[in-house]
């Protein structure tokens, strides 16, 4: 007889409603992988044997990771994907702690006392890598992602891998080796990631040996292992934790593009505040040059007014001047008139001379002589006859 999945899976799900047993039971484990929903959480309940999924609704009390519980419910089968599930009608937490959970808190206090997880030591994280190292397994999504994301977001970007396992037997001494091997070269962060998964999953990045790699490694590790509920040591001791692996390589690059549109805003910013300063300047020169040819104008007139009034009094000076000076001509003239021997002969007198020059006296020619005689119309020439001296 052959039938399909799906009446398989209705034939399952009808045995595993009509059995007793699994309509009613109540287990004993060790929480773990607890997951918020919207209407309840998601947990498992494992032992050292086994595990198997669970639900509660959020009127139940709420699962706590690593603690030891007694849940009471039933065993759901669902059709439509074949799997299994507790469905928890009732969480009650014992006051026993989970062994896997108890390695974790004491592994944390012990390496916390020694300094591993203090924020002064962490390195600062570069924002824009030119060079990242990346330990990680090379078939998992995480490689992906870290690569489409640094790619678009940063092209220039050297991307390196170091293969490892991220779980299982040897995937400690593989994650711790690839750390060690990035602290020798020059990458400038290192991506030490995986995707989620449940806390056995993550278990190495738990280790002592991953913790310690991380703390010791002179580069900026950027720890993105599992999602945003999961924390494992490794995040403690890292220089920075990323959500998801994506973050992580949104941590330690830029988005090119973005920042050529803030530059570029920058840019128009800047063009338009200097165009700005321009205009205010070359308004405030113009106001100034108008400020300046009004004030030379008004020094000039001022200036033209004193010269106009110094002009004037000179004029006048010179007039006065030139008047006295007049005056003073014409009383010498005058007074010259008054002398010229040219009028003096026009008054009757005579002018005499000889051959040796102005006859002033009688005792200055001898009789018989000969004489110049000049009258205000002429000049006469006479002998002389007879000297005759005035007695005194």
């Amino acid at each position: 007889m052959t039938i399909t999945v799906t009446q398989l899976n209705n034939y399952i799900h009808w045995l595993f409603d009509t059995d007793a047993v699994l309509g009613e039971l109540t287990v004993c484990g060790e929480i773990t992988n607890v997951k918020r929903a919207r209407d309840g959480w998601y947990f498992s309940l494992k032992d050292e044997g086994g595990a198997i999924n669970c639900f509660c609704y959020a009127n139940a009390s709420e699962p706590v990771t690593g603690t030891v519980a007694v849940v009471e419910g039933k065993i759901n089968y669902f059709v439509r994907t074949g799997s299994v599930s507790l469905f928890s009608r009732r969480v009650t937490a014992t006051t026993n702690t989970g062994a896997a959970y108890l390695k974790f808190v004491e592994l944390k206090e012990k390496l916390q006392k020694e300094g591993l997880f203090d924020e002064e030591r962490k390195k600062l994280v570069p924002h824009c890598a030119r060079k990242i190292g990346i330990v990680t397994s090379e078939t998992g999504a995480v490689i992906h992602d870290i690569t489409n994301v640094t790619l678009r977001r940063q092209p220039f970007t050297d991307l390196l891998l170091y293969p490892v396992k991220v779980q299982g037997t040897g995937a400690e001494q593989e994650i711790a080796a690839g750390i060690a091997y990035f602290n020798d070269t020059d990458v400038d962060v290192v991506i030490v990631g995986r995707g989620g998964g449940s806390n056995e999953d993550l278990s190495v990045f738990n280790s002592e040996t991953v913790v310690r790699a991380v703390a010791s490694c002179n580069k900026p590790v950027v720890s993105a292992v599992g999602h945003g509920i999961d924390f494992t040591l490794c995040d403690f001791a890292a220089d920075r934790r990323a959500v998801t692996p994506s973050e992580a390589a949104e941590f330690v690059t830029l988005d090119v593009e973005r920042e050529k549109l803030r530059l570029k805003a920058c840019l128009d910013r800047i063009n338009g505040n200097i165009a700005t300063k321009l205009q205010d300047s070359k308004q405030r020169i113009a106001y100034n040059c108008k400020v300046l040819y009004l004030g030379i104008d008004k020094r000039l007139a001022q200036m033209q007014n004193k010269i106009t009034l110094c002009v004037s009094d000179i004029e006048n000076c010179v007039k006065y001047r030139s008047e006295q000076l007049t005056v003073k001509l014409d009383k010498t003239v005058n007074r010259l008139s008054t002398l010229n021997p040219t009028n003096i002969l026009k008054r009757g007198y005579g002018y005499v001379s000889s051959n040796r020059g102005v006859v002033k006296s009688v005792n200055q020619v001898e009789v018989g002589e000969h004489v110049q005689i000049d009258l205000q119309d002429g000049r006469l020439t006479a002998t002389v006859t007879c000297k005759e001296a005035k007695t005194k």
